[in-house]
């Protein structure tokens, strides 16, 4: 499948394609950014696909408000949207490629781009070549190459003036310094076509040496990973390592940086990137999903026997006399209360900064987030911890304590047992 824009550069890869003989449909997508332009891009790519015999394939969207809703650049909102809908198409028609008209020229703005905003090993190779289930079968083909196959071919393209203005950073490249370095060497792009190749075997080699480094790195633990500090420190170059590392969950260079000069730090630094958050613990870095700060309604707990459930939390309640054959075994995610001193309903919640209670064994109040410092929970385990309450007080951090006050005892007649599961 081949994703057509109408421009220069798609036009020529469709004819391409058809003198090679392949089979191909034709994808393209409206992003309604220029008026009637764009719908008229979408007629005239539909008209070549009709004139080819070829599968047509469009789909319009609203670039400009997913953007805004997004909170990303529309330009990133229009690559994002783009490929996301071509795989849809693809996988739907069970096609095998999607194909898009990158060249050589976009290929060096890309690696411009990526010198400008701080880029690893990984960014001096420009656009690939075949990325998953995406080619670039043009990537050989300088602009002027594609300029003469089309006046060759005497082949008629839609072009889009936006190209020409220099609002974004690629139309910069293009229109200003790619201009100012063929002045002063002709015969740059041929240069960077040498450059592009010459990165490949040193590329393989870093990234050898990266996934070697990963393993010890990066410990999967229960949908997070942790980052050991020592490991970190022993590395030679820590913030090329960590950039390689991190790159893939949206940390950028200069928040690698920041990471790598917090190493001597105390903990308690967060880093974040869109969809991941980076803490620094006592003796590791903790890298997580974030988290949705909209959590679930409390749950009440009567006073009979049953199950319950909260967000990921499971409560079993049981209700029994309590005999001297008895015995109540200490163990974290179980509680065994004294029933006459509950109030009931019970609520279970998350804990909140404030909270205080009295930890079983000992004679005074504790604040609950002390607690959990002495018990060293880790900055991203503190959104996942629950107190069960009766009336004001909190009878027991689930999973970790219950209350002095709320103890079985010589007295006690019955017990509230409630079972703890994630």
């Amino acid at each position: 499948m081949l994703a057509v824009s109408g421009g220069m550069d798609s036009v020529a890869m469709v004819y391409l394609f058809k003198d090679a003989g392949f089979k191909f449909a034709i994808a393209h997508c409206n992003f309604k950014l220029r008026g009637a332009d764009s719908d008229k891009d979408e007629a005239f790519v539909k008209k070549l696909s009709e004139k080819l015999s070829v599968p047509f394939f469009s789909k319009s969207f609203n670039t400009t408000e997913q953007s805004e809703a997004a909170g990303e650049s529309v330009q990133m909102t229009a690559r994002r949207i783009r490929y996301e809908w071509l795989e849809q198409v693809r996988l739907k028609n069970n096609f095998d490629l999607i194909a898009t008209a990158h060249h050589h020229d976009d290929n060096i703005e890309t690696l411009l781009i990526n010198l400008l905003r701080g880029t690893g090993v990984h960014g001096l190779k420009g656009i690939p070549v075949k990325n998953k289930n995406v080619i670039r079968p043009l990537l050989f083909a300088t602009k002027c190459d594609i300029e003469q196959y089309i006046e060759k071919h005497k082949l008629t393209y839609r072009e889009d003036l936006s190209n020409k203005e220099n609002k974004y950073i690629r139309n910069q490249l293009r229109n200003i310094v790619i201009p100012a370095f063929e002045k002063i060497n002709p015969d740059f792009r041929k240069s960077f076509k040498e450059f592009f190749e010459n990165i490949e075997l040193p590329y393989q080699c870093f990234m050898k040496y990266i996934e070697e480094k990963k393993k010890g790195l990066i410990i999967e633990d229960h949908g997070r990973f942790l980052l050991p500090l020592k490991k970190l420190k022993q590395l030679k170059h820590p913030e090329t390592v960590l950039f390689e590392l991190l790159r893939n969950y949206g940390f950028n260079s200069a928040t690698t940086t920041d990471i790598v000069a917090s190493f001597e730090k105390q903990p308690g630094k967060i880093f974040y990137a869109k969809e991941y958050c980076l803490v620094k613990d006592r003796d590791c870095f903790i890298l997580f999903p974030k988290k949705s700060k909209t959590f679930p309604e409390n749950i009440f707990i009567g006073n009979e026997p049953g199950s319950y459930k909260l967000n990921n939390i499971y409560l079993k309640t049981e209700v029994f006399d309590i005999t001297d054959q008895l015995t109540f075994p200490k163990t974290e995610d179980c509680a065994f209360l004294d029933y006459d001193k509950l109030q009931f309903p019970l609520k279970l919640r998350q804990w909140e900064q404030g909270d205080i209670f009295q930890p079983l064994g000992m004679g005074g109040k504790k604040k609950v987030s002390d607690f959990l410092i002495d018990k060293k929970v880790s900055i991203d385990q503190k959104d996942n911890i629950y107190v069960l309450c009766s009336g004001e007080n909190i009878v027991w951090i689930a999973g970790y304590r219950i209350d002095e006050r709320f103890k079985i005892d010589n007295s006690s007649k019955r017990c509230f047992y409630v079972k703890f599961a994630v």
